[in-house]
């Protein structure tokens, strides 16, 4: 089963949204694809930085998203 560009991304934020973090995509580019970061909605810094778009999907699906601690700005991994 394949999945759409448009349903990962609603799946990354609303994870992202649920561990107080955003996810935006940045101007820079990599081979020509935009890079994204999440970004702490506390603290305005960014928690992860320079994803690919699909790699920022498996973080979500592995609960590597979800490791994130609010309290201190840092994953805590899986």
């Amino acid at each position: 089963m394949f999945i759409s560009y448009n349903e990962a991304l609603k799946e990354i934020r609303a994870e992202a949204k649920k561990h107080g973090l955003v996810f935006k995509r940045k101007n820079t580019k990599l081979n020509g694809a935009y890079l994204w970061k999440f970004e702490d909605k506390r603290r305005g810094d960014a928690a992860l930085d320079n994803c690919q778009f699909w790699t920022a999907y498996e973080n979500v699906c592995s609960g590597y998203i979800a490791s994130f601690n609010s309290q201190t700005g840092y994953f805590d991994g899986v």
